[in-house]
């Protein structure tokens, strides 16, 4: 491959996967520079992928976010940096995006085929959204970056009745060939390419009652997390699904109620929620080695098991805690032992905010926290200690 020279911009705010850093409080530069290489491979359907947030050749990452607006029936692709509507796609009065899922090249989005509209209401200042409960088909519509088309199935005739009626938890693979949908017990796979279903788990193989599903990198396994009937109230069942040989292997963890899941190369972290009651989390993270399959819990500070994820390298555990309405602290553990190598306050704005998430960059050392104020979006970056 021919070797390129890059040129960085150092922007004032960063986010998602992007290395420049920034002072608190100020919002990022709309300007993106991207390596324009040639791309010569075809992506699973047969056509030139664009440059992607996964892209080797990308210097900056492309801010973007794909949303369903109800009220005008479409999806709206939208620039975060600059809070401006970049592409939109209106639907069938009769149809709605109910599942949008990233991908390394675009987005897949579910669209249900129903009898009526939605039916949108204002309510004491509160946006009521009424669903037509008789659902006739599903759609899949796999786009890229820029919200163009890449294929469409029809899977009304392919699903079981279960997928299209109910609202299972559904994942795609990061290259975008595998779907999967988790309904109750069971778990469905849809190979895009070869435009087969299978059956990967159903109550006759299977006790965990299923809620969270996401791939791993390589795209061979599923981390999980849900429960299991005959179990204690409370109790979190996880773990790891090997999609080839159809392989379960389930750990269980008492009064933990699971919230999201994040992958990196070697690790996946489950977080938990804020209890409404007490203020309080478990301040536990727990971690499944994706090659093993084993498990340990981390215990952390406070909230900070709300939002965490292992680094890229596999030798460390990010935290954010939000210490007040105004600003957080990110802390560094080394994995397993619990010690912690950095910690770092951020004050994005002198209003009340609220973190989205903790993100990877392009660089392998920095992750970008995710702040929403002021109907802004502010990217503070932290740099994880070698």
């Amino acid at each position: 491959m021919r070797k390129q020279l890059f040129t960085i911009l150092i922007l004032l705010c960063t986010v998602v996967l992007l290395t420049a850093c920034f002072k608190n409080g100020e919002s990022i530069d709309a300007g993106k520079k991207i390596a324009q290489n040639e791309i010569n491979t075809e992506n699973a359907f047969g056509q030139k992928p664009q440059n992607n947030a996964n892209d080797a050749n990308r210097v900056e990452d492309i801010f973007h976010d794909l949303n369903f607006d109800y009220k005008t029936n479409r999806l709206v692709l939208s620039d975060l940096t600059t809070n401006a509507e970049m592409e939109s796609i209106t639907l069938d009065k009769n149809s709605f995006a109910k599942n949008i899922m990233k991908w390394d090249q675009g987005y897949v989005v579910e669209v249900l085929l129903a009898d009526k509209p939605v039916q949108v209401k204002q309510s004491s200042g509160l946006e009521i959204i009424s669903y037509p409960q008789k659902i006739n088909g599903k759609l899949v519509r796999i786009y890229n970056e820029a919200l163009k088309l890449q294929k469409e199935i029809d899977l009304t005739q392919v699903l079981p009745k279960e997928l299209i009626e109910n609202e299972p938890f559904a994942a795609v693979s990061n290259d975008g060939t595998k779907i999967v949908w988790a309904n109750i017990m069971s778990l469905y796979m849809y190979d895009v390419p070869a435009g087969e279903l299978t059956t990967i788990f159903d109550d006759t193989n299977n006790q965990v009652i299923f809620e969270r599903v996401a791939f791993t990198q390589d795209n061979n396994k599923l981390v999980f997390f849900g429960s299991q009937a005959d179990h204690a109230e409370g109790e979190l069942s996880y773990g790891l699904i090997e999609l080839g040989a159809k392989k379960i292997s389930v750990h269980t963890e008492k009064q933990y109620q699971g919230s999201d899941i994040q992958i990196s190369d070697q690790y996946a972290s489950i977080t938990d929620v804020i209890n409404p009651v007490s203020n309080t989390s478990s301040g536990k993270v727990i971690i499944i080695d994706i090659l093993t399959g084993e498990a340990f819990v981390m215990q952390v500070d406070g909230t900070e098991s709300t939002m965490a994820r292992v680094t890229k390298d596999g030798k460390y555990l990010l935290a954010v805690n939000q210490e007040d309405e105004l600003s957080y602290r990110i802390r560094q553990y080394k994995l397993k032992s619990e010690d912690v190598v950095k910690e770092e306050n951020f004050k994005p704005v002198q209003q009340e905010s609220k973190a989205l998430r903790l993100d990877p960059s392009v660089n392998p050392a920095v992750y970008n926290l995710i702040v929403f104020a002021e109907s802004k979006y502010y990217f503070l970056p932290f740099v994880s200690e070698e």
